[in-house]
């Protein structure tokens, strides 16, 4: 079992939940985002390692015992992710995947490198995330970010990587049912990641590398080109429920 439950409340009535002995239950409406979320959560934590989860994350094996191993018997690990099975994995490639395959290179590219046997990430996922607590008292969440904090967890892990190790923990398996509660969609999803993502890129200094300069331009042309994709879909979506086809027809 874990030393404690904290469970950081941002509903607008406080939810019913059953009480036992390690659980502390934050309720404060007034908390906006994930970060501030994170960051009060961090703030009445007293163990050596704190471990999130979201609100749409169920564990799937002993997840908790697997971290504390992992940092246990590595003391250069800084901050670490659990195995996250997403409803998506199973699907065939998709456009989406293509064009992150292509256009999210250097600064932009948050796919995880193998080393020997080890996968190390360069973003830790925050919906299923630990780190220990010296380095969540020196290094906060941007609370900064616009909207709900979209892209906090790539600010983190890119701060954290420069002060230890970071892995993926594949005994520790946790199960993403994606909710949609509090989710933007389509066009306003791609404008405020677009917003973060370079909120960040200027914050953390990506320009000092002369190759992020052009991956930035590149990345940019990618996401044009899912934005006229993502704009001609809810054309078609529009016009399907008019019960009027693209090219004049009835």
């Amino acid at each position: 079992m874990p030393f404690e439950v904290l469970v950081v409340d941002q509903s607008p009535s406080r939810y019913e939940l059953e009480p036992f002995p390690e659980l502390v239950h934050l309720h404060d409406p007034q908390i906006g985002g994930i970060s501030a979320a994170r960051n009060r959560g961090v703030e009445l934590t007293r163990g050596d390692v704190v471990l999130f989860f979201d609100d749409d994350v169920v564990l799937e094996s002993d997840c908790v015992l697997e971290v504390a191993r992992a940092f246990a018997s590595r003391p250069d690990l800084i901050g670490a992710q659990c195995a996250i099975h997403n409803p998506w994995d199973e699907r065939p490639l998709s456009l989406y995947d293509v064009s992150t395959l292509i256009f999210e290179q250097g600064f932009f590219n948050a796919r995880p490198r193998r080393r020997a046997r080890e996968i190390i990430p360069r973003l830790i996922d925050g919906l299923a995330s630990a780190y220990r607590r010296d380095l969540l008292q020196q290094e906060r969440f941007d609370e900064a970010l616009p909207g709900y904090s979209l892209a906090e967890d790539w600010d983190f892990t890119k701060r954290a990587a420069r002060r230890g190790a970071l892995t993926i923990v594949s005994a520790a398996r946790v199960r993403h049912e994606h909710a949609r509660t509090n989710r933007l969609e389509g066009t306003a999803y791609a404008k405020l990641r677009r917003t973060n993502i370079l909120y960040l890129y200027d914050k953390l200094g990506a320009a000092h590398d002369p190759r992020n300069r052009v991956w930035k331009q590149w990345w940019l042309l990618g996401e044009t080109l899912r934005g006229l994709r993502n704009r001609c879909k809810t054309l078609e979506l529009k016009d399907h429920r008019s019960g009027r086809r693209l090219d004049g027809g009835v």
